[in-house]
């Protein structure tokens, strides 16, 4: 009988670790064509994967333009060096954290001016004093009484919308 030769194992990851990491970055990459433009200028991208997802951006959903161009931009991410995706991995997670908080902070805003408190309306005119105390008071108004009524709420996220779009800047 003739001996059977050895195979070495390879060295490195196997394809299916590969495959995996691959579809991380792709991953990644798609939460950041998601992501506005003052979240992705804090993740400090190369121009190269910031360019890619404009054009993700500009895409039309056809023929699987976008899918293809997720996948391009995946391969762009793979090219980064590991501190580099790590570095852009922890600020978009604090940036949506941050942007979560604000959320809440506006929401917890909206609630405490349709309980009725009064004094909170005088607090976020000092406060933010950006804000139209006319349109809030009548958004406010609107608010309670569609709530009596047990109709939508359509006057409460106008309200939450004005809000959100004033503290922003």
């Amino acid at each position: 009988m003739k001996a059977q030769p050895q195979h070495e194992l390879p060295s490195g990851p196997s394809k299916t670790q590969r495959k995996r990491d691959s579809t991380a970055l792709q991953e990644l990459g798609q939460l950041l064509t998601q992501a506005n433009a003052g979240t992705l200028a804090k993740c400090e991208l190369p121009d190269q994967v910031l360019a890619a997802i404009e054009a993700y951006q500009a895409l039309p959903n056809k023929h699987g333009a976008q899918r293809r161009q997720l996948q391009y931009i995946g391969k762009m991410m793979r090219m980064l060096d590991e501190a580099s995706l790590d570095r852009i991995h922890a600020q978009f997670n604090r940036n949506v954290e941050m942007e979560k908080r604000r959320f809440h902070r506006v929401e917890e805003l909206r609630d405490r001016l349709l309980s009725g408190d009064n004094k909170t309306l005088t607090e976020a005119l000092s406060e933010y004093p950006q804000l139209d105390a006319r349109e809030i008071g009548q958004l406010v108004r609107q608010a309670r009484k569609e709530q009596e009524r047990g109709q939508p709420p359509g006057s409460s996220r106008k309200l939450f919308k004005l809000l959100r779009e004033s503290l922003v800047s």
